[in-house]
């Protein structure tokens, strides 16, 4: 299986080892983990927050970015 790694930027920030463990676990079960560079924000901070339009077009990007994947994982609770 193949799967991409979404790192959130709140999880990035605070907890930058996170996204390291996930995939070190990822990657002793056998799964082969992508890191997208072209990811970005996902939008949620702009939704929580009322900028519909802004948070639309993040969104619609990390679809883009992230279609390819059969999964996507995240070391994030939000």
């Amino acid at each position: 299986m193949r799967v991409a790694l979404f790192v959130a930027c709140y999880n990035d920030t605070f907890f930058p080892a996170a996204g390291r463990a996930t995939v070190e676990v990822l990657e002793r079960l056998g799964v082969e983990v992508d890191f997208p560079l072209d990811q970005t924000c996902c939008g949620q901070l702009h939704h929580n927050t009322g900028y519909q339009p802004e948070a639309r077009r993040l969104a619609e990007r990390f679809v883009e970015v992230f279609a390819p994947y059969e999964a996507v994982v995240t070391p994030s609770a939000s």
